[in-house]
C-alpha cells in the first residue's frame, strides 16, 4: 500500500468526518498530553493518548493498526537511535499512517531527523486548535 494511504475507508475520500478520524496521541510528558487530549477531543476526533515509552508499544501493537494518524512527542520518537520511529515506519500495518511528529522550536535537529525516517509533517508546542482542527485534510491525499 502507498505511504500517507489509510487502509481504513473513511466514507468518500472527499466527505471525510472529522469525528470518525481515530488519532493515537504519544506524549511523554503527562501534562502536554492532557492539553493535547483536550484540544483534539474539542476538535471532535476520537482519541488514545499514551504517555511513556512502553504503553506507545503496546498501544502500537494493538490499535495502533486502526489510527488514522499518529501524533508523537519528538522526544519519544527519537530515543534510542530513533527505535519506535524506526518501528513505525518498518511496520508494515503501521507505515501508511501518516505520523506527525510533536515539537518545540528548538528541537529542529531532531525533527528533521524524524522528517527524514518518514514523519509527514510536524506540529510546533504549543499546539492550536485551528492547527488540529485541520489534522483530518492529511487523510484526503
Amino acid at each position: 500500500m502507498e505511504k500517507g494511504k489509510s487502509t481504513v475507508m473513511l466514507s468518500q475520500v472527499d466527505q471525510i468526518d472529522p469525528t470518525k478520524v481515530r488519532i493515537l496521541l504519544c506524549d511523554l510528558d503527562a501534562q502536554s498530553c492532557q492539553e493535547i487530549l483536550a484540544l483534539l477531543c474539542k476538535c471532535s476526533y476520537q482519541v488514545a493518548a499514551v504517555w511513556s515509552a512502553t504503553q506507545v508499544v503496546d498501544t502500537l501493537n494493538t490499535q495502533g493498526p486502526r489510527a488514522h494518524i499518529i501524533l508523537a512527542d519528538v522526544n519519544l520518537l527519537m530515543a534510542n537511535d530513533a527505535r519506535i520511529m524506526r518501528h513505525i515506519m518498518r511496520d508494515h500495518q503501521l507505515q501508511h499512517i501518516p505520523l506527525f511528529i510533536i515539537t518545540r522550536q528548538d528541537q529542529v535537529s531532531i525533527t528533521i531527523k524524524g522528517l527524514r525516517l518518514g514523519a509527514a509533517d510536524y506540529l510546533v508546542k504549543p499546539l492550536q486548535h485551528d492547527e488540529l482542527s485541520s489534522l483530518w485534510k492529511c487523510l484526503q491525499h
